[in-house]
């Protein structure tokens, strides 16, 4: 049986190598900095708080102004992924926050995804490959 070789490849080697590219490639890492030296320096884009009473809050686009981490809630959407909610702001005092983290890529992770991917992507062209393949003689002999 031979498959069409650019159908085939769209509908695997394409979602296998978004997901070895894009899946666990980030952590939350906890920060030793304060809230107000996190923000100014590393100007993340998304910062996750723990506050004095144990509550855990996503914060998009911080910034830092009066003593206060101002930014958007995040909050997950239908679809299932995290997004600030622009239309809505959040104070938070940075007094009241015992722990910060910041997403950061997580090395050994994205390298060990990445080679899955490339063994997989290799694993799949091969079995087309042989699936298209008459034998050494060319399939005029047998």
């Amino acid at each position: 049986m031979k498959f069409p070789r650019s159908r085939y490849a769209r509908r695997v080697l394409v979602p296998v190598m978004a997901v070895s590219l894009l899946s666990a490639c980030h952590t939350w890492k906890v920060q030793e900095l304060t809230p107000s030296q996190v923000v100014a320096e590393k100007q993340p884009g998304r910062i996750r708080l723990t506050t004095l009473d144990g509550d855990k809050i996503q914060i998009g686009d911080p910034t830092v102004s009066n003593g206060e981490i101002v930014g958007h809630p995040v909050r997950r959407n239908a679809g299932g992924y995290y997004r600030a909610v622009r239309s809505e702001t959040l104070r938070l005092a940075t007094d009241s926050v015992a722990r910060i983290e910041v997403r950061e890529i997580n090395g050994p992770v994205t390298a060990i995804a990445v080679l899955f991917g490339l063994v997989v992507v290799g694993v799949v062209a091969f079995a087309v490959a042989m699936s298209n393949w008459d034998g050494p003689m060319g399939g005029c002999c047998g």
